[in-house]
């Protein structure tokens, strides 16, 4: 499956960087919480969902590299 993601998505799963693609979906979830940015609530669900929607053998292939 092709999980195409962009610049501003791989930056934030960079920033939940955890040891695992479930421990990346909860820290995400949490930060939901405190989130007031439509933006932000709207970009952290698209991820969650992409994230939910492959394995966790397609997460540890993904070459996450934060830009600058």
């Amino acid at each position: 499956m092709n999980h195409n993601f962009t610049v501003e998505e791989v930056n934030l799963i960079c920033v939940f960087a955890g040891e695992s693609r479930g421990e990346v979906i909860e820290d995400i979830e949490r930060a939901l919480l405190y989130l007031d940015d439509p933006d932000m609530v709207e970009l952290s669900n698209r991820i969650i969902g992409k994230l939910q929607n492959m394995t966790d053998e397609e997460f540890e292939r993904l070459k996450l590299i934060e830009a600058d």
